[in-house]
């Protein structure tokens, strides 16, 4: 069985719990998110796209998946260190809640938010003070995930279509021509709050994967509404 390497495209199914605890805190399949109580609205649970080499998931796991092939199923334990790293106390912030305030920003417990860049978790808010812990959630925590390698792709079309599948955006249509890739969405993008955000990372994420595309064409088409 051919080992898998850097550049591959592949798609895997797995789900990730804490050794500690056995909690599942994410996981492809449905049926297992729905048991562990994490079901996330309008997520499609279907094996995920994976470039390795490209940090799509922790060193640990990406590691494990070089040395995996086609059609194979593994267990992998992670140590903090090759998971979501240890716990650093500096990552722990006191801040005066006046400075929420002047964001226009009420926080409370087990809020989320970004901080100088980084994603932050609101632990306490008492006294005209706020706790924010800018540690990832799992921070510290032994992992271990099942992962099975789906498969494989190796055509030109179906990478591109993976990757737009990737930011779940609804293409009509794309076609490469040389080194030109054009791709179409509806009109309905227009309202699409998701695709406006989505849009700018789709594109870089695109020309860095596929390097056979030079240029990326976005088509959004419009047509005038027929009044009643």
């Amino acid at each position: 069985m051919d080992k898998l390497k850097d550049g591959d495209f592949i798609k895997i199914s797995y789900t990730g719990r804490t050794v500690a605890a056995g909690k599942v805190f994410d996981t492809t399949s449905a049926e297992k998110a729905k048991e562990a109580g994490i079901t996330e609205e309008g997520r499609n649970y279907a094996p995920v796209l994976v470039v390795l080499g490209k940090g799509h998931v922790v060193k640990g796991l990406e590691d494990a998946l070089k040395n995996m092939g086609v059609g194979e199923q593994k267990s992998v334990e992670l140590t903090p260190e090759n998971a979501f790293g240890i716990r650093d106390p500096n990552l722990v912030r006191i801040l005066p809640l006046s400075e929420f305030k002047k964001r226009e920003l009420d926080p409370f417990p087990g809020m989320l938010l970004d901080l100088d860049g980084r994603k932050g978790l609101v632990k306490s808010v008492s006294g005209g003070r706020v706790m924010v812990d800018l540690n990832h959630p799992l921070a510290g925590e032994r992992i271990v995930y099942e992962v099975k390698v789906e498969e494989k792709l190796t055509e030109t079309n179906s990478r591109i279509q993976a990757v737009i599948d990737s930011f779940n955006l609804k293409a009509e249509s794309f076609k490469l021509e040389g080194d030109i890739l054009q791709v179409v969405f509806p009109p309905s993008v227009k309202k699409d709050v998701d695709f406006i955000v989505a849009k700018s990372s789709f594109v870089n994420s695109l020309l860095d994967l596929m390097r056979e595309v030079k240029k990326l064409n976005i088509v959004e088409e419009y047509a005038l509404e027929q009044k009643a």
